[in-house]
């Protein structure tokens, strides 16, 4: 039994202090294990011959084997029960070590090799089971560690502690003679299984040390005892027992205060056994630590204390390591500082501070430590009694808490509580002040309340002057000292700008106030001097005018100065004395005048910022126009006129411009107008009146006189024979002139002389070189031309007037004539221009014959030769008009010798040549008219057309038109370049011309095939642009952006990009095979297939390819703390690729350098990423250090993948401290701290001042581990309390440590003001709030209120937050009907920090009445702008009165009896007329409140259950609460009602009928509140039918080729309900069906909104009604088809001469169509090479419109209004001259356009348009010019046009041949 004892009981106690101290020596160092040997050699083997019996093992001998293990003997253990093992087998090997990681094996082998060999654990010895065992106990321990092991070799392990208590109990029984049955039974105090629990506890913890335990084989030969094979493994372990080490903290503080940690203490530290001995020193916070101990008893001996301290006990004091409660170790030392200084605090007079007060207690409080001192200052001022020499070293606050007599504490809290720091080697110095309890102050303000510094002031006191003071900075003067009486303050002097006082200053100083104590105070504002502003402005317009200058005269001061208005029109004097002022305007800048009163007075006083106004008229502007007397708007430039002053001796000349114009300024007055001259063509009027004017001009006059002046006439004789009316060369009139008087310049008379008539039959008078005036002309033909004789009459006489142009027509007949007339072959019209040869064979017959000359027809298409012999004569066609080929070629004449003048006419014609027009049109739609294709077009003989080697090009029509071919001549035409986009037809085609017809041929072109290529996400179909193509054809060649193969400079560097709809669209591609790859991915997206396929079939196929990516994936960087797993916001990583590139987010955002913050949760998340990236940690946040092992991660992120990547930062050794709101998380920005260590030295560079951030935080770093910090608040924000409480914080190596500090807001007063008889609030009251020491309160400190005055609200109430000490709250002012209360007018109150106080405020309310309008459902709600009269009972009206904004009225009244009624109520409520009586009495107020009832209504919405939308018609029946109905109602077009003007309450509403709906009749139920609308949406299924429209052609179309009864693809339809709503929008498709959606039973109206191509829209509208569910309604409609043309003609001269005016006729203009055209026009086009356009007769049209005409000219392309608003059925003739359009004078018109709009089918011109024009006079002989002009309208958005276009020859005449009068 003695030997079980050694193994010791297992309290629980015990065990919980053994794992903690487990735990604490678990955290020091191990000793290194030694690798196990490859060979173990036995040593011993011995047997003692005694053996015991186990249930589970049977036998069991006890023996021992000892091995050589690594040079060590260590005791070994059989591992197979009944195995071979001797003494025969020492020196024998084992080998092959595997080892064995059972851990109840290596426990039970360590605890035996433990006490076996005395080798602990410092937990072994600390827990006491350290026992070493004796050899007998080795043998009975041997026994049991050898049964475990034979048990796990067996496999019976399984329950370890049972196990070995199991085997514990057999060699317990057998070694004992004990007979114990259950490892339950107790032995000792503990069952067995407990004690082999124990044990097994123990070595878990690692009590007993480390064992390894390894199985070894046999290796040797064997022996005679033991064969080899017979030899059984051996099992033995290596015990490693860790060797602990311990460390304790020495530390030194100030005797006097225990907070004060004292560096630089020197001490002696030794072991018990002397193997251990070292000095050591206190660092900065006043410890130090000794490291890596052995488990000993430690002295430590003070050597040397801290400098200026002395050692109070050297010790030694002991320490014992390990110690016994596993605690830090900390020894403690105290010092007593030496102190050498004195301190020092005085109170002295604020006023005088050399003056020391006695009396004054101060508290003195420790901040560090824990001393509290009361002490009274003593004579001088100075505080006694204080212990110096004993006081604690450390922070202190001294706090004045009693002043002196006669004296208040200061309001100034820096001089009532001071901080200082005693350190018993620095004195103290510190000065409290006090104010004299009664002072009289005055304080001196400008008028923004800002102090004045420097005003002197003499101070009189009952007459006599006791001081002459000035301002200081804060604009005071205090007189101290004071006793009753008056004081006055005599302004003496004020510092610039400001105006000195008038009037002293008073404050009146009573005895009263002397004895309580306080400041005086009164106040002398100072005004500015004053300043003037003087403005000058124009009269008329305002503008400001300057360089105006005025004289500035004082009237009483002598002050005198002259100013100029500046830029702004402004002059401006300040600081000016005050004084009266004249302001006299002396000079002004042109062109303005001085004003006829010129000066101001102005009186200017004190703080006066006055201005004067001097308006001026500018000098009168004269504007003199000259223009034509026959066109007012043309000008006439260079005219000059004389100007000259009627009442002066001023006079001018001016000459107008090129506007006509002159303008100038001259001063007022009257002035004579006179023209001297005028250029050509114009002349003078010969009237005085005509060429004067006169005009008076006043000051800002702005005038205009016209002159008129007509042009010089123009007179032409024109002669033409008198059979053919062909002009007449060669014959002579004498013409002479005589003036009428009308031109003052022209000649009495003047002889022309004789003139012969020109080529044209022409005499241009006005071109002969003298001047035409107006005047009598006379005109007498004096000889014919050759081969003509006169006619009468010879003379003619004819007065021209100014300006006016006429032509004298004069005959001849001819003799012996020859007249050749020329007509079309095809239309017969007239032809000119033809040139003819006439010869003359003589006699009757004869051959060549003399050549008499050739001629050319005129414009009548005739020519003529006279004066000709008898004969026979050849006439021959020698060139024929342009544009026409010779019929035939000479005609044979004679004329007969009768005697008689003979005239033969003879009459050729011209056959026209032919036109060819070539149309290009769309292969697949010939509607589709192509430009731009280019042909080459031949005669079949090769010869070329046109002057471009024959190669024309299709206008914006698609057409070619080529005029003047030869008739019956073939003409081959071949495409030689196709359009864009189209496939080039090279078939040639051959046609023969038609004398005077248009043949046509129409070539086709096939479109080229269009590619789409869309890109969409993979997921969800989203289109995604940005995604880069490449597009080749099968054999690799580049497609460019306009499908030109091979080319990729059209695109950018061949690259196709998808748009915002994720489309690119490749047009003109020819038929073929194409590869579509894509080289770019949409940003966020990966290429998911880089190529496709795909073929563009004939007939401009279109294909369409989509292209999908899948999106990138998602990275996620999570930041967070080693320690605690906290996220880290702020902390910066870089992100780049494997290749160094910065990795953008999904949209393309890069960071700056490719960097990302952590967010709040501490993570970045970067979309859109795919591949291997780079993730660096580039910077952590204060307090955190980056683990260089992990800093930087690399991830593979897959497309649609999220990697998430965890990054940790260990936190450094940091100090946060914080700042908040009391009871809040509200961070406080801006707090000040002071922060020292335990020396009190300060931290940080700032002399240890930090302030805190917006996040309310300072952080600090570097801090030295173990140092001890104080933070103390010195400074908080206005409306907080400071916390003067510190805090100090021992820092720990690598934490972030926090101190937290709070700020209390600071007190809340509220006033409350009510009526003493009613209790009801009352607004508007006012108050004044001073504090004790009379200075104002302001509100949220200092930021509201206006010199401590304060308004109730609309709750009666007053609330000020952030106030703190006394405060005195009077009653200055109350309302109407109201008196003050005197007894109740002031109270006072004390308001503490973070308090709330109420102070209650009662008026007495005079006689009269009080109306309190109030919502009848929330009385607590006022009614404003309600309106009452107030009455006497005999209806006498007394007044009408209003409530305010808070609902109340007052009217005072004489005591009686009254009734108020409401007149008009508020807004929203109904009006309550019912009288309210009432009566006043003995002079008080009668309060009434009167209710309101607020309007109130209802609103329902039925609603379709499967669409949503409102039903229309459906009828309600509303019933009150009683369910009396009140009114029946219908839903409108939205599905609403509303019932308005209900009460309150509850109300029945019950659906009665609801066609195409199941009637829900259920009887509902709502309530309705007074004020408010109570809406319910109300849902009905409906009963649904179906409508089908069959859409089928009417008529054969010829454009496409479907038969009628063909079904129509592409018709829409809309279907609209019974109340007209828009219900569904249908569209026919292939087989012509249309279908609705399922539709609600009822009426429906189908329109058809738009047909299918080539088909004009129905007009039919088609009502169908859906009567029972599922019905089907089918309906057919057709369409007929649309035919479309329009036209247009335009004829006028063919032939013209220079200067003429030319007319152009516009014939067929019409929509030809069966359908209505949009955007109709008509246009001329004019040949501006060749006419000016004069005036416009626009004619008149079949259809009732409004159109426009506008114009372009060559200098702007845009179109400018002509007419506007123009009535089709009104013919209108338009000025379009250039005076008439405001011309420039280098701008012509070059396009005329009328503007239709809409036009219907047939629409056509009635009364013919003409367009006049000017043909220019400098044009050649023969040029031609082109006429064109088209006409056009759109049908589906499709142009429909036409055009038509001729030529017409400019025709000069030439000298006229003389003709031979004989034959040769």
């Amino acid at each position: 039994m003695e030997k079980l004892k050694r193994i010791p009981a297992v309290p629980m106690r015990l065990m919980c202090l053994f794992l903690v101290l487990i735990c604490m020596l678990g955290l020091l160092p191990s000793t290194a294990f030694a690798a196990s040997p490859d060979t173990i050699v036995m040593e011993d083997c011995t047997h003692n011959g005694v053996y015991y019996e186990s249930a589970a093992l049977s036998t069991c001998w006890l023996h021992q084997m000892k091995f050589d293990f690594n040079g060590d003997t260590v005791m070994g253990f059989c591992a197979d029960h009944g195995g071979g093992m001797g003494w025969s087998l020492n020196g024998h090997k084992w080998d092959s070590p595997k080892v064995i990681n059972d851990q109840t094996v290596k426990i039970m082998m360590a605890y035996f090799y433990a006490h076996s060999r005395g080798i602990f654990t410092d937990q072994a010895h600390a827990l006491g089971v350290d026992e070493v065992w004796g050899s007998d106990y080795v043998w009975t321990m041997n026994a049991w560690v050898q049964a475990v092991v034979w048990r796990y070799k067996q496999g019976t392990l399984n329950d370890p502690a049972a196990a070995c208590a199991e085997e514990l109990m057999y060699v317990y029984n057998n070694l004992e003679h004990t007979n114990y049955t259950s490892i339950d039974d107790v032995v000792d105090g503990t069952t067995l299984r407990d004690q082999a629990q124990y044990i097994l506890d123990l070595g878990a913890q690692g009590v007993w040390g480390d064992c390894e335990v390894y199985e070894y084989d046999y290796a040797g030969p064997g022996s005679a005892q033991h064969p080899a094979y017979d030899v059984q493994s051996i099992i033995i372990g290596d015990l490693t027992i860790t060797r602990e080490r311990y460390q304790f903290t020495i530390k030194k503080v100030d005797a006097t205060n225990p907070n004060k940690a004292l560096p630089g203490a020197r001490f002696l530290v030794q072991n018990a056994n002397g193997t251990f001995e070292k000095e050591v020193v206190t660092g900065s916070d006043g410890t130090v630590t000794l490291t890596n101990l052995e488990a000993s008893t430690y002295s430590v001996t003070e050597l040397e204390p801290p400098e200026d301290y002395q050692i109070d006990n050297a010790g030694p004091q002991y320490v014992v390591l390990p110690n016994s409660n596993g605690g830090t170790v900390v020894v403690t030392f105290t010092d007593t500082p030496v102190v050498t200084s004195e301190g020092s605090i005085r109170k002295v007079d604020a006023d005088d501070p050399t003056k020391g007060l006695a009396g004054a207690v101060i508290k003195i409080e420790g901040v560090d430590n824990e001393f509290v001192g009361t002490y009274t200052t003593g004579a001088g001022g100075y505080l006694e009694d204080v212990p110096w020499d004993s006081m604690p070293i450390g922070s202190f606050v001294a706090t004045e808490v009693t002043p002196p007599n006669g004296y208040t504490i200061s309001s100034d809290p820096n001089k009532v509580r001071q901080e200082f720091y005693w350190d018993g080697q620095h004195d103290v110095d510190l000065i409290f002040e006090d104010d004299a309890k009664v002072k009289v102050q005055l304080i001196k303000l400008d008028d923004s309340d800002n102090p004045i510094e420097g005003a002197v002031f003499n101070v009189v006191k009952d007459g006599q002057i006791i001081a002459t003071e000035a301002t200081d900075a804060e604009g005071s003067i205090i007189v101290p000292n004071v006793t009753e009486g008056m004081y006055a303050f005599f302004e003496v002097s004020v510092p610039a700008p400001y105006a000195k006082l008038q009037h002293p200053v008073i404050a009146h100083v009573d005895q009263a106030t002397v004895d309580g104590g306080g400041v005086v105070t009164v106040t002398a504002v100072d005004q500015m001097l004053p300043t003037l502003t003087i403005l000058k402005r124009d009269g008329q317009t305002g503008e400001v005018v300057p360089g105006a200058v005025f004289e500035i005269k004082g009237i009483h001061h002598g002050y005198h100065t002259d100013v100029t208005t500046g830029q702004d029109g402004t002059a401006t004097l300040t600081g000016i004395p005050v004084d009266s002022y004249e302001v006299t305007e002396v000079s002004v800048p042109d062109p303005y005048v001085v004003a006829a009163e010129p000066t101001q007075t102005i009186w200017l006083g004190p703080g006066d910022n006055q201005q004067l106004i001097f308006d001026n008229l500018k000098q009168p502007e004269l504007t003199i126009a000259k223009v034509d007397a026959a066109d007012s708007t043309t000008p006439i430039p260079g005219t000059v006129f004389r100007i000259e002053a009627i009442d002066g001796d001023y006079q001018h000349d001016v000459t107008t411009g090129q506007d006509g114009t002159v303008t100038l300024r001259v001063q007022p007055g009257t002035y004579k107008i006179t023209e001297l001259s005028v250029p050509a063509p114009y002349y003078l009027p010969d009237k005085d009146a005509d060429r004067e004017q006169t005009i008076t001009l006043n000051a800002g006059d702005s005038k205009k006189v016209v002159f008129k002046d007509h042009k010089a006439p123009e007179l032409t004789i024109y002669k033409v024979d008198s059979v053919a009316g062909a002009p007449v060369e060669g014959a002579r009139f004498h013409v002479a002139y005589t003036s009428t008087g009308e031109a003052a310049d022209a000649p009495e008379s003047f002889d022309f002389g004789e003139i012969t008539t020109d080529a044209n039959g022409e005499i241009r008078l006005h071109e002969q070189g003298q001047r035409l005036y107006p005047g009598e002309f006379t005109i007498e033909e004096v000889a014919p031309a050759p081969g003509f004789q006169m006619k009468e009459p010879t003379v003619q006489k004819v007065i021209i007037h100014g300006g006016e142009t006429k032509t004298v027509q004069f005959e001849n007949v001819p003799l012996n004539a020859i007249i050749v007339e020329k007509y079309d072959s095809v239309t017969g019209e007239v032809l000119p221009g033809c040139t003819f040869q006439l010869r003359y064979l003589g006699g009757t017959s004869g051959t060549g014959g003399t050549v008499i000359g050739q001629k050319v027809t005129g414009k009548n298409g005739t020519a003529i030769w006279t004066g000709l012999k008898a004969g026979t004569y050849i006439l021959e066609e020698v060139d024929p008009a342009n544009g026409y080929s010779i019929i035939q070629s000479s005609e044979t004449i004679y004329l007969a010798d009768s005697g008689e003048q003979s005239v033969v006419t003879v009459r050729f014609e011209n056959m026209p040549d032919g036109i060819l027009l070539v149309r290009k049109v769309c292969s697949v739609n010939p509607s589709v008219t192509l430009p731009d294709a280019e042909f080459k077009i031949v005669y079949a003989d090769g010869t070329v057309i046109g002057d471009s080697n024959g190669i024309f090009r299709t206008d914006e029509n698609g057409e070619i038109r080529i005029e003047g071919l030869k008739p019956g001549k073939s003409v081959v035409v071949t495409e030689v370049a196709a359009p864009p986009g189209y496939i080039i037809d090279t078939q040639s085609q051959t046609i023969q011309i038609k004398e005077g017809r248009t043949v046509s041929l129409t070539f086709k072109n096939a479109p080229k095939g269009e590619l789409i290529i869309q890109k969409r996400d993979s997921a969800t179909g989203k289109p995604l642009a940005g995604a880069e193509f490449r597009v080749t054809t099968a054999a690799g060649c580049e497609v460019g952006l306009d499908g030109v193969i091979g080319d990729s400079t059209l695109t950018q560097n061949g690259i196709f990009t998808t748009d915002a709809s994720g489309e690119i669209r490749i047009t003109n591609l020819i038929p073929g095979a194409f590869v579509i790859s894509e080289i770019k991915a949409p940003q966020g997206y990966v290429i998911d297939q880089p190529s496709t396929n795909v073929v563009i079939g004939p007939n401009g196929d279109t294909q369409t390819v989509v292209v999908t990516n899948s999106k990138a994936g998602s990275l996620i960087i999570d930041k967070r703390d080693s320690q605690t797993g906290e996220p880290l916001e702020g902390v910066t990583f870089k992100v780049t690729t494997s290749t160094g590139e910065f990795v953008p987010d999904e949209n393309g955002y890069i960071s700056s350098n490719g960097l990302y913050k952590t967010d709040k949760n501490g993570k970045i998340q970067i979309n859109g990423v795919v591949g291997t990236l780079v993730v660096t940690e580039t910077q952590t946040i204060p307090g955190y250090t980056i683990d260089p092992g992990s800093q930087t991660q690399t991830v593979v992120v897959n497309p649609n993948d999220t990697q998430t990547l965890t990054f940790y930062n260990t936190p450094s050794t940091t100090l946060v401290i914080e700042k908040y709101i009391e009871g809040t998380t509200t961070p406080l920005k801006g707090v000040t701290f002071l922060v020292t260590d335990s020396s009190g030295e300060v931290v940080g560079p700032n002399n240890g001042e930090y302030i805190t951030d917006e996040n309310g935080r300072i952080v600090i770093d570097g801090l030295e581990p173990g140092t001890t910090v104080t933070a103390r608040e010195t400074k908080t924000l206005e409306g907080y309390v400071l916390d003067t409480t510190p805090k100090s914080i021992k820092i720990k190596t690598g934490e972030v440590q926090t101190l937290r500090f709070y700020n209390e807001a600071k007190g809340t007063l509220v006033i409350r003001k009510l009526d003493s008889v009613t209790h009801e609030p009352l607004t508007g009251v006012e108050f004044e709030l001073t504090y004790a020491n009379g200075g104002y309160v302001d509100a949220d400190n200092g930021h509201l209120s206006s010199k401590g005055l304060y308004t109730t609200d609309a709750n009666g109430e007053i609330r000020i937050s952030g106030v703190t000490g006394t405060i005195v709250v009077k009653e200055t002012k109350t309302i109407e009907g109201y008196t003050i209360d005197p007894a109740t007018q002031t109270q006072t109150v004390e308001v503490n920090a973070a308090d709330t106080q109420t102070l209650t405020f009662y008026n007495t309310p005079i006689g009269g009445v009080e109306i309190l309008k109030v919502d009848a459902n929330r009385t607590s709600k006022r009614i404003p702008n309600t309106t009452f009269e107030i009455r006497k009972l005999d209806d006498e009206l007394i007044d009408t009165i209003t409530t305010d904004k808070n609902g109340r009225a007052f009217l005072s009244l004489e005591d009686g009896s009254y009734y108020a009624v409401e007149i008009e109520a508020g807004d929203g409520y109904r009006l309550d007329d019912t009288p309210h009586y009432f009566e006043v009495e003995n002079g008080k107020t009668t309060s009434i409140r009167i209710e309101n009832e607020a309007f109130s209504g209802l609103l329902i919405h039925k609603i379709d259950s499967t669409t949503g939308e409102g039903i229309y018609g459906v009828h309600f029946l509303v019933y009150d609460s009683n369910k009396n109905p009140i009114g029946e109602y219908v839903s409108d077009d939205r599905g609403y009602v509303y019932v308005d003007d209900l009460s309150s309450g509850r109300y029945y509403v019950r659906e009665l009928d609801n066609e195409g709906y199941l009637v829900d009749d259920e009887l509902k139920t709502v309530y309705i509140r007074d004020g408010a609308t109570t809406e319910i949406e109300w849902e009905n299924t409906p009963i649904t039918a179906q409508i089908q429209i069959w859409k089928k052609s009417k008529d054969d179309n010829a454009i496409n080729g479907f038969p009628a009864g063909t079904p129509l693809e592409g018709a829409v339809f809309e279907i609209y309900n019974k109340a007209n709503a828009l219900v569904d929008t249908i569209e026919s498709n292939s087989r012509g069906l249309a279908v609705s959606k399922p539709l609600p039973l009822g009426r429906y109206i189908i329109k058809e909104v738009s047909s299918p191509q080539y088909y004009s829209v129905s007009n039919e509208e088609v009502t169908v009604y859906l009567e029972h569910e599922g019905q089907i309604v089918q309906i057919e409609f057709l369409n007929e088809s649309v035919y479309t043309n329009v036209s247009i003609s335009k004829s006028g001269y063919t032939e013209v001469v220079p200067g003429q005016e030319i007319r152009y006729t516009f014939k067929d203009i019409g929509n030809n169509s069966t359908v209505p055209l949009d955007s109709f026009y008509w246009r001329d086009t004019l040949p501006t090479d060749a006419v000016r356009l004069d005036k416009i007769i626009t004619g008149t049209y079949s259809a009732r419109l409004n159109y426009k005409v506008v114009f372009q000219t060559n200098l702007s392309n845009t179109q400018r209004v002509l007419a506007d608003n123009l009535n089709t059925l009104q013919n209108y003739t338009l000025d379009a001259s250039p005076a008439a359009l405001g011309l420039a004078s280098n701008e012509y018109v070059t396009q005329v356009t009328f503007l239709f709009g809409r036009v219907p089918g047939g629409f056509r011109q009635v009364e013919t348009p003409y367009i006049y024009c000017d043909v220019l006079s400098g044009l050649s002989h023969e040029y031609r010019f082109a006429n064109k002009c088209d006409v056009g309208g759109m049908w589906k958005n499709q142009w429909i046009q036409a055009t038509d276009r001729w030529v017409t020859i400019v025709y000069r005449g030439g000298p006229v041949p003389t003709l031979p009068r004989t034959g040769y």
